[in-house]
């Protein structure tokens, strides 16, 4: 014996809807807000990081450069910086006077430890702290 709807009220109606009995599907209007926001607040937060990232990874290319090359002074590893902020479009970010420039055998250690900031919204900041270090031969 088949054991399909054959008995009540919905005899006959395999495969059909029945008058009544339709299912509701999807997220309610409350639900629906909820997710907005929290998608709009995500979307707030990849909108601000983002930007400190990008200037980073144009810091850290100026690392790798300074690596690549040689310099016999301070004042050289400065004139490079400065040249390659410029370069880069980071001038208005970085200062190359904020740059830590340490004498040590063969060469110098540069150094950049700095925080990013972005602003959220009112007093909401999220902070991202950013260390560079590379070594210059003379």
């Amino acid at each position: 014996m088949d054991n399909s709807v054959s008995k009540g009220p919905l005899r006959g109606l395999v495969g059909r809807r029945a008058i009544g009995f339709t299912r509701q599907a999807g997220m309610s209007l409350v639900g629906l807000i909820i997710a907005a926001i929290v998608l709009g607040f995500a979307a707030l937060v990849v909108m601000q990081v983002v930007p400190l990232y990008i200037a980073d990874q144009k810091l850290t290319t100026i690392f790798k450069s300074l690596e690549e090359e040689s310099a016999g002074s301070p004042a050289e590893i400065r004139r490079k910086v400065d040249k390659q902020l410029d370069i880069n479009e980071v001038d208005d970010r970085f200062d190359s006077k904020e740059f830590e420039i340490r004498p040590v055998t063969g060469g110098f250690n540069v150094t950049y430890n700095y925080d990013g900031r972005a602003t959220l919204f009112g007093n909401l900041s999220l902070v991202a702290e950013f260390k560079h270090q590379t070594r210059v031969r003379n």
